[in-house]
């Protein structure tokens, strides 16, 4: 609220941790503070963010920065995962690698 008007604001994480710094003598760097949400103040007529997550940054160079920087969660097989999961439990438990390839020799 400023003075007697209300605005609608939004608390949404940043993509990235930004550092921000601070000097006395224009020489030397403080580190302040690691800054990961932001709160977004917007018009009544704009509508809210989709989500939690803001996708660009504050600067215009991090613009998409979700899409354009980090990679893609892979698409794992969950089936496959529990394979796999299943076998090295059973290599740390001393099962020999090739009896659990039905035969195959590793």
């Amino acid at each position: 609220m400023i003075g007697d008007e209300s605005f609608p604001a939004s608390l949404l994480d940043l993509p990235a941790v930004v550092e921000s710094y601070k000097t006395y003598d224009d020489s030397v760097l403080i580190k302040t503070a690691d800054i990961g949400q932001m709160i977004m103040v917007r018009d009544e007529n704009d509508p809210a963010p989709e989500g939690v997550e803001y996708k660009h940054g504050l600067t215009p160079p991090m613009r998409d920065a979700r899409r354009r920087r980090f990679r893609r969660e892979p698409d794992l097989n969950a089936d496959l995962v529990k394979q796999v999961e299943k076998h090295l439990i059973n290599i740390m438990h001393g099962v020999s690698v090739s009896i659990l390839f039905t035969g195959a020799i590793c």
